[in-house]
């Protein structure tokens, strides 16, 4: 016996009305951390949307990594894998395997071997930049850690420079009213770098050349940051809690944990500091070639405080921290990675198991 048609009418709407219920509860838990750092306001291009890919919208990432460091490497590699990051890895180098004949000219005597191996390590990475022709490529040592919101962070770093670039130099813009700029036509990240110096030990603040992002919740208060003079004050002290700076020009940064490099950098990169001279440790004479003091000219270096990348530091003893600086027998009573709120490598098992209720290394004061 056939049923009535309002039976199938009523099944019909109580299975749409389910239906609805299941999304929006889908979408209420899926949501809360993108509700808790706003998208920009900013229109996309299909470009800006390259960094929602696997390799951040660069061409390549390399990871510089000894590979008897299998601590470093797995986690760097479970790092990416719940970021959607993919990456190669690059063999970092022991200095007394380079020949003494393949250093450059310079006062290189004083440089302990350790600097001698980081120095190569790294520029093996830009040789293969240069050798097999990428576009660009992220370069990173095996220690970085990143917000779990890298991506939309890139996204704004990306915004920030692509307008720096298109006013005059001694112009400070504010990230929520950016001019409207010519889009990029190359990268994401604009078409006129060198080099983006994104993950580091600390930097100075130029005077001009700025994009300030306030109320960047992803950003720790002042209090909060660290460089790699521990009792240094942060020069993010004088801008309001939650502040971020995309600089036009990077200024005397240190450390090389991670940065980008275009293919007309690589080249002239690999030339200065491979063949042409070699007088101190890696991250100082990258810094002389982006400032044109080593005896060329300045290249475009455009840089990011507080940085989008830090050194992870595991709990224990703190001679694992680093494989170029002097053994330290101190103990590290928790891990922690410097300036990076809601870090990928202590929310890892989180991460892992699906959990969005990330851990916050820096809270706000209530």
């Amino acid at each position: 016996m056939k049923q009535p048609p309002w039976r199938y009418v009523a099944a019909a709407v109580a299975f749409f009305g389910l239906v609805v219920v299941f999304l929006a509860t889908q979408h209420s838990s899926s949501s809360d951390n993108q509700d808790v750092f706003p998208a920009t306001t900013h229109a996309g291009t299909d470009l800006l949307d390259d960094i929602y890919n696997t390799t951040l919208g660069f061409e390549k990432i390399l990871a510089v990594s000894l590979p008897e460091r299998t601590d470093r490497r797995d986690g760097l590699i479970i790092a990416s894998a719940v970021s959607d990051i993919e990456f190669d890895f690059v063999d970092g180098v022991h200095g007394d395997t380079v020949m003494d004949k393949t250093l450059p000219p310079g006062d290189h005597g004083h440089l302990a071997n350790s600097s001698i191996g980081s120095w190569r390590g790294h520029l093996n990475a830009v040789a293969e930049v240069v050798h097999k022709n990428y576009t660009s490529a992220l370069i990173m040592e095996d220690d970085a850690d990143w917000d779990v919101r890298l991506k939309p962070l890139l996204r704004d770093f990306a915004l920030s420079y692509n307008a720096l670039a298109r006013v005059p130099d001694a112009t400070t813009l504010d990230f929520n009213d950016l001019p409207s700029v010519q889009p990029p036509s190359a990268s994401p990240y604009g078409d006129d770098w060198d080099l983006l110096w994104l993950g580091h030990c600390g930097m100075h603040l130029p005077m001009r050349g700025l994009a300030i992002h306030h109320n960047d919740v992803s950003v720790p208060e002042t209090k909060h940051l660290r460089s790699w003079d521990i009792g240094e004050v942060t020069p993010l002290a004088t801008y309001p809690p939650h502040t971020r700076v995309v600089m036009r020009q990077a200024n005397m940064p240190v450390c090389s944990l991670v940065y980008a490099i275009s293919q007309r950098g690589a080249r002239k990169l690999l030339y200065s500091l491979s063949l042409r001279k070699l007088d101190s440790p890696y991250d100082v004479m990258l810094r002389a070639w982006c400032q044109g003091s080593d005896g060329t000219e300045a290249h475009v270096c455009p840089g990011v405080l507080p940085q989008l990348f830090d050194h992870y530091r595991r709990a224990g003893s703190k001679t694992v921290d680093s494989d170029i600086s002097e053994p330290n027998q101190e103990v590290r009573e928790k891990e922690e990675t410097l300036n990076i709120r809601w870090s990928v490598r202590l929310n890892m098992e989180k991460m892992l198991r699906g959990d969005t209720s990330y851990d916050d290394q820096y809270p706000d004061t209530p």
